[in-house]
């Protein structure tokens, strides 16, 4: 299996239900051709620097794949056919890649203080 990055830029104009769509149908491609998604950013509606369709600006999503190379003419063709993806490339990641290094990162929860050491730390402060 082959790791890709895919990065998109979506119609801004496009409401919160068809984006939706679009994201079960592009999911549903995906895993129909042998591959699987293990991130997705969604990086928000962002400028372009030349219009494109006509739009100054566009919504931008970045995806984390993993797949057999065969499937990535049919994410493509999807994307060429969907009018509402202005933009998008996809680009084979370096073999030395794993798959630990794509996953979301889990951000470490600083952990509550019980109350009797809380306690402790005011009376510390107050001598």
């Amino acid at each position: 299996m082959n790791f890709y990055e895919m990065m998109f830029i979506q119609n801004p104009d496009l409401g919160e239900e068809d984006q939706e769509k679009l994201l079960t149908r592009l999911k549903n491609t995906i895993g129909k051709n042998g591959g699987g998604i293990i991130r997705i950013d969604d990086m928000g509606t962002r400028g372009l620097t030349y219009r494109i369709q006509k739009k100054p600006r566009g919504h931008y999503f970045l995806m984390y794949l993993e797949g057999p190379g065969s499937m990535i003419h049919e994410i493509e063709r999807f994307l060429r056919i969907d009018e509402n993806i202005m933009r998008f490339v996809i680009v084979k990641l370096d073999r030395h890649i794993s798959r630990a290094d794509l996953e979301p990162k889990v951000e470490a929860k600083a952990e509550p203080i019980p109350e009797n050491q809380q306690e402790e730390v005011v009376e510390e402060h107050a001598e």
